[in-house]
């Protein structure tokens, strides 16, 4: 069956992926196709958790009838794989989608809730300029396909890693940050609470100006949740974690700001700011006890650093609204430390510095007491701005003893930006379809920009084709 547009339309037999026992398989292919699972009885794979593993390569194969032909495999997480698809009825060069592919839960369980849960929240919001388009949804008998828009810039976050053109630029900071308020702010007045906002989870277009906001997979129309550690850990507030236990349940949408501050200051100093937010994270413990500490440690701006003390509060205390971060970061001068302030600084904060300028078009301006900043350094010795560092799905860990790109201390290292996903309740609203839903139009600096750096700005980025690299550096902590 077909779901598009909020209808539901009747699919032709033949527009099923076809497994090898049918005689109507189709011609072509290049081999058939095994069922998932294909030696676990029905009753253990409805209480097994699939995995994107059990998925075979679909290259070759088609769907849809004959219309859409996988031609490539674009990634995986967790419990699906992503394959790029071509629509044969279209002209060459043919229109390409990117087609999620999951297990097909089994009617009843509650997989099966999960999966309806994110086709429907996904659709409701896809017509947002700032959302993912979910075209359709097909469904077979063992796989279930959601049908996109494929966005050849990549996801956000390999985006930012790979390059460093935009680094020092406040108005591409300012353009794509306040993209992923209006995306979270179409969510939240849909009544849907993505609870795994990360930059993993925006993709970028060809010409690297317009992000989208995918997988619903662990949103919840819950205000209220008492399903702890949904989420990616390095982007959890600590009530989510489950750190603080001060209610009964954690505010979904305060958690969902709280990713926005991570996702910020990783935007304007390339690191995260702690591993995790609880005690045990070493960076986190300094925080709670002196919240100036990331600008004594990263080369972000007062008001910057003002803007993050306001998102990064106790639960009971973030009373910050969308709107508030919207209007500051309109209103903000620089998100950037002066060059002055960067040059009287410790250590650690120039070697940062150092690290996160180094290589753009502003290092001139921002570090000129620096003859040669030399970029990123990963674990493995190789160079942010070249060298390929395949990451993937795994939980978060705090790597002990990994090099810094300049310092050798006995601090905490900031955080692998690696998901840590938690499948999340079956929480489906009865009244969902008729939630409010209002789009706004992505903004445009209405005043002019801030005075520019020796180094002209506003230049285009590439689109980054790089696999997912760590942003490595160290911090100075006194226990």
């Amino acid at each position: 069956m077909l779901f598009t547009c909020g209808c539901r339309l009747a699919l032709p037999d033949t527009s099923l992926l076809l497994l090898p026992s049918d005689p109507r398989a189709q011609v072509g292919d290049p081999s058939p196709l095994a069922k998932p699972d294909a030696d676990v009885s029905r009753a253990s794979r409805a209480s097994l958790m699939p995995h994107s593993c059990d998925i075979p390569s679909l290259v070759g194969h088609t769907i849809d009838g004959g219309r859409l032909r996988f031609t490539d495999t674009i990634g995986s997480g967790s419990n699906g794989v992503i394959f790029l698809a071509e629509d044969t009825t279209t002209p060459a060069p043919h229109v390409e989608y990117a087609v999620k592919c999951v297990i097909r839960a089994e009617r009843g369980t509650r997989r099966y809730g999960l999966q309806r849960q994110e086709i429907q929240f996904h659709r409701l919001l896809s017509g947002h300029p700032n959302v993912v388009t979910l075209h359709k949804v097909i469904e077979d008998r063992y796989y279930l396909f959601l049908v996109m828009d494929y966005c050849r810039g990549g996801d956000f976050f390999t985006y930012l890693s790979s390059r460093r053109t935009y680094r020092g630029d406040d108005e591409f900071v300012r353009s794509m940050f306040l993209q992923v308020l209006d995306a979270l702010e179409a969510c939240h007045e849909a009544g849907v609470y993505h609870r795994d906002i990360k930059p993993e989870n925006f993709l970028v277009n060809e010409d690297g100006t317009r992000l989208f906001l995918t997988d619903f997979g662990l949103a919840t129309a819950n205000l209220y949740s008492r399903t702890y550690g949904a989420g990616s850990s390095l982007y959890m507030s600590p009530e989510c974690i489950g750190a603080e236990m001060v209610r009964p349940a954690y505010n979904t949408r305060s958690n969902d700001i709280w990713a926005l501050g991570v996702i910020l200051t990783s935007m304007i100093s390339g690191h995260n700011p702690w591993n995790n937010a609880c005690r045990g994270d070493p960076c986190y413990r300094v925080y709670i006890k002196n919240n100036d500490f990331l600008r004594e440690m990263l080369p972000i701006s007062d008001s910057a650093n003002r803007l993050l003390q306001q998102i990064f509060r106790r639960e009971y205390m973030r009373h910050i609204t969308l709107a508030q971060i919207r209007t500051a970061v309109e209103d903000m001068d620089t998100f950037f430390m002066r060059p002055a302030e960067i040059a009287a600084g410790n250590e650690y904060l120039r070697s940062a510095a150092k690290s996160y300028f180094g290589g753009s078009r502003h290092q001139a301006y921002f570090v000129p007491w620096s003859s040669s900043a030399s970029p990123i350094a990963t674990d493995a010795g190789e160079e942010d701005e070249d060298g390929d560092s395949d990451v993937g799905d795994g939980d978060s860990v705090q790597r002990e003893g990994s090099p810094s790109s300049t310092l050798e201390t006995s601090g905490p290292v900031t955080p692998e930006l690696r998901a840590q996903q938690m499948q999340p309740e079956v929480d489906v609203p009865d009244d969902l379809a008729h939630a409010p839903y209002l789009s706004r139009p992505l903004y445009t600096p209405p005043r002019p920009a801030p005075p520019a750096p020796a180094v002209k700005k506003h230049q285009h980025l590439s689109t980054s084709t790089g696999f997912l690299r760590r942003f490595m550096d160290r911090f100075l902590v006194e226990s």
